[in-house]
């Protein structure tokens, strides 16, 4: 059959399926217009692959509401699952929350593990270098790298003088927050002690990206599974697709039924 004869097919379609929009209808019309040849509809394929006449075609699994698919893109971006619920796959959006659930609990838990352990370090540092209250990171930091505040305000002071620009030295340590590290040993176990915390902050914070992840994921999803029909772009109008087996043969035949 050639392209003449499948165009007048499609016109038939679009007419008889204009009331009704179902596949029947089109096949019906097929048949009134072959007869006896409508089993020869040629398959996708034979056509010319993905080319019909210059019309492009192309099949994936979507929604052919627009708005819906937005929607349910939305939802599981706002809270994984939700998407999939509006879909109605129950399934699915236990999936997706029930992840979302687990990524927001390690999170508290490794959020409580990594608090825990910082106040071990300060509670350390007050206790073997005589730090008292609460203090930026920069200074707790330099309570690791310094074994007194004597020795920071030196360094300090000298980086102010290799400035031509500075001279003065700024950020130095009063007499309230100095500290004095009985020994080596001491300030090495607060490295390990902050080592620990500083880890424990960093598993806390992946669980973020899990979190991105899974919203990613559940949009992407739902967007996709938001519908189910085949559709096809002719000059961006976008029209229903429907497959049918002919003679038995796996190759597909696709008949337009026309949404306009």
């Amino acid at each position: 059959m050639n392209l003449k004869y499948g165009f007048l097919i499609g016109a038939a379609a679009l007419v008889l399926g204009a009331t009704t929009g179902t596949a029947g209808d089109i096949l019906a019309a097929e048949s009134s217009v072959l007869g006896a040849g409508a089993s020869s509809l040629p398959s996708l394929q034979e056509v010319g692959g993905g080319d019909v006449g210059g019309v492009q075609l192309e099949s994936y699994q979507g929604p052919n509401n627009l708005g819906g698919r937005f929607k349910a893109g939305a939802l599981s971006l706002l809270l994984p699952g939700l998407g999939q619920l509006y879909n109605g796959d129950r399934q699915k959006a236990l999936l997706f929350g029930g992840i979302e659930a687990g990524v927001w609990t390690s999170y508290l838990v490794l959020h409580t593990i990594a608090r825990h352990a910082e106040e071990d370090y300060q509670e350390y540092a007050g206790l073997f270098a005589g730090v008292e209250g609460s203090h930026s990171e920069l200074y707790w930091r330099s309570v690791g790298r310094f074994m007194t505040s004597d020795d920071y305000n030196l360094g300090q002071e000298m980086i102010a003088r290799a400035d031509v620009d500075q001279q003065v030295a700024s950020g130095l340590i009063g007499e309230a927050d100095a500290w004095f590290w009985r020994n080596e040993t001491y300030q090495d176990n607060y490295k390990i002690l902050r080592a620990d915390a500083n880890r424990a902050y960093d598993r806390r914070d992946f669980t973020i990206l899990f979190a991105i992840l899974n919203r990613a994921v559940s949009a992407f999803d739902a967007v996709r599974n938001a519908g189910g029909e085949h559709l096809i772009e002719v000059g961006g109008l976008g029209l229903d697709l429907e497959t049918r087996r002919v003679l038995g043969r796996s190759a597909t035949a696709c008949v337009v039924s026309g949404s306009f």
